[in-house]
C-alpha cells in the first residue's frame, strides 16, 4: 500500500505545482515520480492476488518488456542519429542522438556489474556503482523531461493573446527562409488567424553573419505573402539566441502595453525550455510547437536536456555528490 500512498501524494504535488506554474522542471519529476510508484503498487497488487498468469505477466515486464524496451529505444535513437548527421553533417550536436543511444547499452553493461559483484576493490565497486547512480539519474531525469514536454506542449492554451512571438532560426541562401523558420511561421499565421487578426505577430531574430537579412525581415516577407498586413506585423531584429528573443520581444510590448499576455512559437522540442526562458523574464506566455522531422527529434531534444540541466546543474552536483558520499562511507 506504501506505494499507492506515495502515488497519491506525488499525484498532488504535481496538480499544486502545475495549476500554479506550468513552467516548472519540479513537475516533471513529480509527475514521473506519482507513475512509477502507481506502476509499482499495481505490480505489487498482481502479485499479491497469487494468480499464477498475472505473477508470469510480473515478471515477463520486469525480465523482458522494460529491458527490450529500453533497447529498442537505444538502437532507434542510435538510427536517428546516423541518418541526422547524414543529411545534417558531422557536427557535435548532431552526434547526440548516436551517443546517447550507444550510452544505453554502456549503462546496461555498468548495471549488470554493480550487481554481478564482478570486481573485488572497494574504489572499483563504488567507481561502478556511481556511474549507475549517475545513468539512472540521467535516466530517470531525461524520461521525466520527455513525458512533461509533450504534456506541456499539448495542454489546451488560452483563447486571448495580444501577441504572437515567432522565433527566427537559420536562413536559407542568407535571406530566405527555411521549412524548419517555414513551419514555425505558419503556425504562427495560423494562431494569429484563429484569434481573429486581434494579435500582432513579432517575428524576432536578428541577422547572421552569413545572412544578408535579418531573420525577422526574411519571416516579414513571407508572412505579408500570406495575406496580412503590415500593420500587424512587429521586427524584432536583435536577437541572436531563444533568451534574447523573448527578452527584446518583452521591450517591445512593455513599450505598447501595461498588461497583456503572449504566446510564442516555435519547434515542440523547444517549447519547454522556451516556456521556462519567459517564466524567468517574467513573461505571461504560453507557448505553441510546430512539427520536428522525426529523425532530428532526438539530437535536438538531448540539447534542450543538457541546457535544462545545466541550468540546474547546482541540484545534481549535490544528489548525486550525496550518492557518492554514501557509497564512500558504506
Amino acid at each position: 500500500m506504501i506505494f499507492c500512498y506515495v502515488s497519491v501524494v506525488f499525484f498532488v504535488l504535481f496538480f499544486v505545482s502545475f495549476v500554479r506554474e506550468k513552467r516548472r522542471f519540479r513537475n516533471a519529476v513529480y509527475l514521473l515520480c506519482a507513475i512509477l510508484n502507481l506502476y509499482f503498487y499495481s505490480t505489487a497488487l498482481m502479485i499479491s492476488t497469487g494468480n499464477i498468469g498475472l505473477n508470469l505477466f510480473v515478471v515477463a515486464s520486469v525480465l523482458v518488456i522494460v529491458p527490450i524496451g529500453v533497447l529498442t529505444i537505444s538502437v532507434l535513437f542510435m538510427i536517428a542519429g546516423v541518418i541526422t548527421i547524414k543529411r545534417e553533417g558531422f557536427r557535435l550536436p548532431n552526434l547526440l542522438a548516436l551517443a546517447f543511444g550507444g550510452g544505453i547499452w554502456i549503462i546496461c553493461i555498468l548495471f549488470y556489474l554493480a550487481i554481478s559483484n564482478y570486481f573485488e576493490y572497494k574504489w572499483i565497486k563504488i567507481a561502478i556503482y556511481f556511474s549507475t547512480i549517475m545513468a539512472l539519474y540521467i535516466g530517470f531525469t531525461f524520461a521525466a523531461l520527455v513525458i512533461y514536454s509533450v504534456l506541456y506542449c499539448i495542454f489546451p492554451k488560452g483563447k486571448k493573446f495580444d501577441y504572437i512571438i515567432v522565433h527566427g532560426a537559420g536562413l536559407s541562401k542568407g535571406e530566405k527562409v527555411t521549412p524548419l523558420l517555414k513551419r514555425r511561421i505558419d503556425k504562427g499565421i495560423q494562431a494569429f488567424n484563429r484569434l481573429e487578426g486581434k494579435a500582432k505577430i513579432i517575428v524576432s531574430g536578428g541577422k547572421g553573419s552569413d545572412e544578408k537579412i535579418s531573420e525577422a525581415e526574411a519571416m516579414k516577407r513571407y508572412i505579408l505573402e500570406n495575406n496580412i498586413s503590415e500593420e500587424n506585423i512587429i521586427c524584432e531584429d536583435k536577437s541572436t539566441t531563444t533568451f534574447e528573443n523573448l527578452m527584446y520581444s518583452k521591450k517591445i510590448m512593455d513599450s505598447q502595453k501595461k498588461a497583456y499576455r503572449c504566446i510564442f512559437v516555435t519547434n515542440n522540442y523547444h517549447v519547454f525550455r522556451t516556456g521556462l526562458y519567459a517564466k524567468k523574464l517574467n513573461i505571461k506566455a504560453e507557448g505553441l510547437g510546430c512539427t520536428t522531422a522525426m529523425y532530428y527529434w532526438p539530437s535536438a531534444f538531448i540539447r534542450e536536456y543538457i541546457a535544462i540541466m545545466l541550468s540546474m546543474k547546482w541540484y545534481s552536483i549535490f544528489i548525486l555528490g550525496l550518492a557518492l558520499l554514501l557509497l564512500i562511507l558504506t
